[in-house]
Formats: C-alpha cells, sequence, structure tokens
C-alpha cells in the first residue's frame, strides 16, 4: 500500500475511509495511513459504551509492539475517553488544548493514568493528535494518534487531520449502525436489507432505488420522510436541502463532502430523527445496489439523542468548526466586533468567517442569520427544552 501524503487530503484516502463501512478489516490500513500522515508512532480507533465500557470498535496500528500493547492493554484505561462528549467534532485536539478545554485536574489524572505510567512514558510518547468521533448518550467514539518526543505537532498536522476528520467520524457513526447486524450477512446488499435502522439508497437526483423495511415504514408514515413521483422528499425543508446537498457533493467529490450530512436533524416529532449520507458512488459493485446508486441515507429514530440547536445547524448546513464557534455567538447577540475579541481574532477573519457562513446558509447579514437560528431551533429541540 502507497504512503499517505502527509498534509494532502487524497480522494484516495477518503475513498479506503468508506470502504470501511462494508469492509471494518480495512480500518486497519486505513487508520496507518492517517498516522503516517502526521508523523505518529502509534494510532487507535474506538468505540466504547459509556456506562459498561464495553468495547464496540478498536483498531490500533503502528509500531508492531506499541500497538498491540495499547490494543490488549490501554484502548480502554484513556481518561479522556470519558470527556470526549465535551470536545467538538471534527476538532484535532493536543494534549495541551484538551487540558485547556476540560477542567484543571484532568492534567493530574492524565499524568497518573495507568496508560501513562505504563504506556506513554516508558515508550518516549510525549504528545497525540485527538479527533471525537461519536458522543451519544449510549457510547462514545475516538480516534488517537500519539506521536514521539521527537515530533512536533504543527499547525498544518492539525488541519490536516481536521480535514480528514467528518469523513472518518461518517465511516464510524454509520459502521457502528450495522454492527449488531453484521454477523447476518455478507454482502451489503444483504446487510442493510437486514439492518433494523432505515436506510434508503438514492441516485443523483434522489429517486429511490431501494428502501429496506424500517424505511419503508417510516416512508408510509409520511412524518419523517416520504415519497414524491419515485424521489426522497423531506418535511423539514433545511433538512431536504442539507440531504441533497450531501449526496450531490458525495457524488463529485468526496474530500470535499466534509461535515456535510452527519446528524442532520430531520423533523419536529417526539421521537428525534437524524440522518447520515453515506456516499456510495465510488465504492465496488457489492456495495452499491447498481450502477446509478449514489448515496445511502441512514435514518436513525430509536433512542437517538436530539442534537443542540448550534449542533443541528452545523449538520444542516456543513459549518466547519470554527463557523459553529461564530454562529453560536450571533445566537448570543453578539456584534461582529465581540466576536473577534472573544476569539481573539481580528475583524477582518471574522466577517470572512461570517461571508462564508451566510453563502452557506443563504442568509445576507447577522440579523437573517439570527431569525434562522430561530426558526431552526423549534425543530430540532425536544419539547421539555423549547
Amino acid at each position: 500500500m502507497a504512503t499517505a501524503s502527509a498534509h494532502t487530503p487524497t480522494a484516495e484516502i477518503v475513498e479506503e475511509i468508506y470502504d470501511c463501512v462494508a469492509r471494518p478489516s480495512q480500518w486497519q490500513g486505513t487508520l496507518d495511513r492517517l498516522r503516517i500522515g502526521v508523523g505518529g508512532r502509534v494510532a487507535l480507533i474506538g468505540v466504547i459504551e459509556s456506562s459498561t465500557r464495553v468495547t464496540r470498535l478498536a483498531v490500533a496500528t503502528g509500531e508492531a509492539a506499541l500497538a498491540r500493547t495499547l490494543l490488549d492493554d490501554h484502548k480502554d484505561d484513556v481518561p479522556f475517553l470519558l470527556a470526549a462528549p465535551r470536545l467538538a467534532f471534527d476538532e484535532a485536539y493536543t494534549v495541551d488544548k484538551v487540558y485547556g478545554f476540560l477542567d484543571p485536574g484532568t492534567q493530574e489524572r492524565w499524568r497518573n493514568a495507568k496508560v501513562t505510567q505504563n504506556f506513554v512514558i516508558p515508550n518516549g510518547l510525549d504528545d497525540f493528535l485527538w479527533l471525537t468521533l461519536m458522543k451519544q448518550t449510549t457510547r462514545t467514539g475516538s480516534l488517537v494518534i500519539l506521536t514521539g518526543r521527537d515530533k512536533q505537532i504543527k499547525a498544518d498536522d492539525l488541519q490536516w487531520m481536521q480535514t480528514m476528520a467528518p469523513h472518518v467520524r461518517r465511516a464510524v457513526t454509520i459502521g457502528d449502525l450495522f454492527d449488531a447486524d453484521r454477523a447476518l450477512a455478507a454482502v451489503f446488499r444483504r446487510l442493510v436489507e437486514a439492518l433494523a435502522h432505515a436506510v434508503l439508497i438514492v441516485t443523483a437526483d434522489m429517486r429511490v432505488l431501494f428502501a429496506n423495511a424500517a424505511a419503508e415504514a417510516l416512508l408510509d408514515e409520511r412524518v419523517v420522510v416520504a415519497l414524491s413521483g419515485g424521489r426522497l422528499t423531506v418535511p423539514f425543508t433545511h433538512a431536504e436541502r442539507a440531504i441533497a446537498r450531501a449526496v450531490s457533493l458525495g457524488e463529485r467529490d468526496e474530500v470535499a463532502l466534509g461535515a456535510c450530512g452527519i446528524n442532520v436533524p430531520l423533523a419536529s416529532v417526539e421521537t428525534p430523527a437524524i440522518a447520515h449520507v453515506l456516499p456510495l458512488a465510488r465504492r465496488e459493485a457489492e456495495a452499491r445496489f447498481s450502477d446509478s446508486a449514489v448515496a445511502a441515507i441512514f435514518i436513525s429514530v430509536a433512542g437517538v439523542t436530539p442534537s443542540p440547536a448550534i449542533e443541528a445547524i452545523a449538520a444542516l448546513f456543513g459549518l466547519t468548526p470554527a463557523e459553529k464557534r461564530v454562529v453560536t455567538q450571533v445566537a448570543e447577540g453578539k456584534s461582529r466586533k465581540d466576536i473577534a475579541l472573544s476569539q481573539g481574532v481580528s475583524d477582518g477573519t471574522v466577517k470572512t468567517q461570517l461571508s462564508a457562513i451566510f453563502d452557506k446558509t443563504g442568509t445576507h447579514d447577522q440579523r437573517h442569520l439570527e431569525l434562522l437560528i430561530r426558526e431552526i431551533t423549534p425543530p430540532v429541540l425536544p419539547p421539555s427544552q423549547r
């Protein structure tokens, strides 16, 4: 396998990430490419049950002995795993960034942790790149790349990982939906048919090629999703546009897909519903259903935790972490000058960020953006939080 080109988010690597959904055994090689890309010595992807600490996914790679030890002895012994819900999606955190983000006792707990005393220090490891992949009430997921003392993590390392982050997050999130039923079928089509979650396979123009039994039930209800002339529609207009945008981007350029189409809130219902879009255009035939299939849309209903309003807006419009922070402050009524001061950046930087946000959301100024936030907030919050 070719070595990953550092700081170059190539379509080849992104394709490998999405191939891991149907073939989880490929995570080993794909994770290794990400590790090499930032000069890491060992890397781990882990998904654990929040209450029981049972591991649902654990893949380690890098220096053979280190990876084996990390996976066998320390995969569930990292203090920051339980802090993952407090870390933002698609942000790459170093040790120092985590210390600054969490409570003052975090640094001391990390220094005294078994993994630090028995693994990190003896093996000359020093820093890490941390991505939060999943933060649900039932489970959390993270990707951690550990670096040696001779490797300084630079700004372009962080930027490269943040570019790759939403693709890894999408693949791990959708792959986790498969886990309970993966043993039922070895082929993607049979697996989707057996999956308890709703799955729809669509063409570029949103024509539905296939809907599994759970999706058929949702289509019949016409509350979360519906059919019109054989094409998928979503009553919540912003969600329909977000999904269509993700399907189109995924067909044209998987790298550009980024954070679009993950955790998209679908409707104002008692049981919240979210959608994840998996691009299929570049998958092999066995994972596509037909030559005209360009995306699989996974809908999760039962047991889903509703997204906070700002998280929902970020999902609907594909906002970057920096743009999400700006929107949060706009929602608080802050002026552009106040936002710049609070973030320690220039007014010009905030102006550029706001321009990108206006373009993505179809708004013209901060007043219109605030109105949009108020419009979107009710459908994505449960009654108790309205």
